[in-house]
């Protein structure tokens, strides 16, 4: 029960959404029909007894008609019923100046005389209820007429010897508001409107979940095929066609940028290279060191900006298992003599860009070493996402640099050499692998000191759901 309440409050796919809405207007205009109808049901139950109280009477005035008079008093005691009582009399029990003015009332009355076939002064008649004593209101409430009302009538009809059967007949009338057959409505309604609601949604939904997951893929920069345009309403379409257009114009850019980076990167390393040539020919000094260690910064600086820039587009996503990626990374700086330190953690199987992610990795405990000489690497999960802690124990990083140090060549410790130091580009390659991947990178300052690396990425392992095309990691 908690569950549907919740699913009632809070709808989340479209087809819920337009159950909810759907079945909701259809309830309030079942409700208002219904609300509506109160008055007609009420007049219809007070018609039908009129009608069966009218005949009543005047089957009992032609058996009086037939009766000698001795025998008439025991006729009417044997006939009596609870909401009905004669007598028969020399006199009407309705003076004969009674006029009607209730025009209900006087339709009544001249339906007894055509049952009767009798001339108007022959039958004197007089109606009541508990509503006529109701104070008038200029608001009409419909939920009065599903109140018990009684209804009262008394009735003066001549015999043939001229005396007079007198009536009164009083009952409780109520109407009936529900039934089996208004249950039996209202559930085929609800069932007809949820079949139809689910071919709509799914007419809908279908080519709105594979725009969506197309362009949740194209932002992590996979290939994405083409959308059907064919499918779903105009609008969908249309969204299909744009959605289309706009991926192949970001493929060209990017298979541009992709060319203009490979041109770049032999323009540039060919002169560097050059340069390096002549500069190994001149004579052994300190002109010819500096020249050679500016040679390399220049060298590093092209290969981290492309590096930054290409982000390793082309590198195709895969199936791995995340603990043993990061324990491979920490082996690698292990083996080398780096006091790298992995706390060992379950399987943990994702789809991701093996390589971008282990260079995201790497960058960050390249960045433990180089600013707190050692590096802790653990990994923690919930199930829906995975975080990876790169741990140092240097000095931390101010408040207000937190998300600057993210920067393309940013550095905060400009003494630092960028033999150590890097070009300030290892964070912001990291945090763009990361979020390509769709998660994130937090840094934090620990209060016994030291800084917490830490990347949030979500755990993706339907490759048939994300459209992927799995081989085997390397």
């Amino acid at each position: 029960m908690k569950g549907v309440m919740s699913f009632l409050r809070h709808p989340r796919s479209l087809f819920t959404h337009m159950v909810a809405l759907l079945v909701g207007a259809m309830l309030v205009a079942k409700f208002a029909s219904w609300t509506a109808s109160l008055d007609d049901k009420a007049a219809t139950v007070r018609r039908t007894h009129i009608e069966e109280t009218l005949l009543r009477i005047a089957a009992t005035s032609r058996v009086m008609d037939t009766l000698p008079r001795e025998h008439r008093s025991d006729t009417l005691a044997a006939i009596r019923a609870r909401e009905t009582r004669y007598s028969v009399d020399d006199a009407p029990s309705i003076p004969p100046d009674y006029r009607l003015t209730d025009p209900q009332a006087m339709a009544v009355r001249d339906r007894l005389i055509d049952i009767l076939d009798l001339p108007p002064s022959a039958v004197q008649f007089k109606m009541w209820n508990r509503a006529e004593n109701a104070e008038p209101s200029w608001f009409h409430n419909p939920w009065a007429a599903i109140e018990p009302v009684e209804m009262g009538m008394k009735f003066s009809v001549r015999l043939d010897d001229g005396q007079w059967l007198n009536a009164v007949n009083r009952r409780m009338v109520q109407p009936t508001v529900w039934s089996s057959t208004s249950t039996w409505t209202l559930l085929t309604s609800i069932l007809m409107v949820a079949a139809a609601t689910f071919y709509i949604s799914r007419r809908l939904s279908r080519p709105l979940r594979d725009l969506a997951d197309s362009a949740d893929r194209l932002g992590r920069g996979e290939a994405v095929p083409a959308l059907e345009t064919e499918r779903g309403p105009e609008e969908v379409r249309r969204a299909a066609n744009a959605f289309n257009a706009m991926a192949a114009r970001i493929r060209r850019f990017v298979d541009d940028r992709t060319r203009i980076l490979a041109a770049i990167s032999h323009d540039l390393r060919t002169p560097i290279t050059n340069l390096r040539l002549r500069v190994e020919l001149l004579d052994e000094g300190e002109t010819k060191s500096r020249m050679l260690e500016t040679l390399d910064e220049l060298r590093s600086t092209v290969e981290a900006t492309l590096s930054f820039t290409r982000e390793e587009l082309g590198e195709e996503a895969v199936r791995a298992d995340l603990s043993t990626l990061v324990e491979s990374v920490c082996d690698d700086f292990a083996d080398t003599g780096h006091p790298v330190h992995f706390s060992a953690a379950d399987r943990l199987p994702l789809i991701c860009r093996t390589s971008s992610l282990r260079r995201a990795i790497r960058n960050l405990i390249e960045n433990a070493l180089a600013y707190g000489g050692t590096a802790r690497v653990s990994i923690r999960s919930d199930g829906a996402g995975a975080e990876i802690i790169v741990a140092d124990d240097g000095p931390g990083i101010p408040e207000p640099d937190m998300e600057r140090v993210f920067e393309p060549f940013v550095r905060l410790e400009a003494s630092r050499n960028r033999r150590t130091g890097g070009v300030g580009l290892g964070l912001s390659i990291a945090r763009s692998v990361v979020r390509g991947h769709g998660g994130d990178i937090r840094l934090s300052n620990r209060p016994d000191g030291g800084l917490d690396a830490i990347i949030m990425i979500p755990i993706v392992t339907s490759p048939d759901k994300e459209g992927i095309i799995l081989r085997k990691a390397a």
